[in-house]
C-alpha cells in the first residue's frame, strides 16, 4: 500500500527525524534457515517465522532478521570484532554461556572485562557459522 507523502511546511535541512526506537537489525547469512537454528539453539533466540529469504527472530523483546545472501561476505577478518552484534546475559549466566560455547566447540577469540567506557561489563566474542562476529555481554550495574 503506497501512502501519499504530504507536504510539511517549515522543514529545513537542519531538522532531525524524531525516531522512537529500533524495530530490528539485519544480519546477512548464506542460509537463513540454518542460521535461525544456530541463533535459537545457541543463544535461545525465538524463531518467529521464515520466508524464502528471511528468518525473523526475537531476543528479549528486541528483533533481528537473518537475511539469506548467497554472496555473503564476512565484514571482519578472522579474529576481528569491529563489526559485531551483542547479546546481553545476566551475571550468573555469563560463565555458563562461556562453558556452553566451549562444549559446542565454538571458539571465543576475545574476552575482556575492563576498558569498556560506554558498556562496562564482561564481553566475549565468537563467530556464527557464516563468520559474523557475535558478542555475549554482562553489563556491570551502574
Amino acid at each position: 500500500m503506497n501512502v501519499p507523502i504530504r507536504d510539511v511546511p517549515g522543514v529545513t535541512p537542519k531538522d532531525r527525524i524524531r525516531t522512537k526506537g529500533i524495530l530490528h537489525f539485519t544480519i546477512g547469512v548464506r542460509d537463513h534457515i540454518a542460521a535461525a537454528k544456530f541463533y535459537a539453539d545457541v543463544l535461545s533466540c525465538n524463531h518467529i517465522r521464515s520466508s524464502d529469504r528471511y528468518s525473523f527472530m526475537e531476543c528479549g523483546g528486541s528483533f533481528f532478521v537473518l537475511a539469506k545472501i548467497p554472496h555473503h561476505v564476512n565484514p571482519n577478518n578472522p579474529g576481528e570484532d569491529a563489526h559485531h552484534h551483542a547479546f546481553m546475559v545476566d551475571e550468573d549466566e555469563f560463565d555458563r554461556a562461556m562453558a556452553i560455547l566451549k562444549a559446542r566447540n565454538i571458539e571465543t577469540f576475545k574476552y575482556t572485562s575492563e576498558g569498556h567506557a560506554t558498556f562496562p561489563g564482561r564481553h566475549a566474542y565468537f563467530h556464527d557459522s557464516d563468520g559474523n562476529c557475535l558478542e555475549i555481554v554482562y553489563l556491570y550495574p551502574k
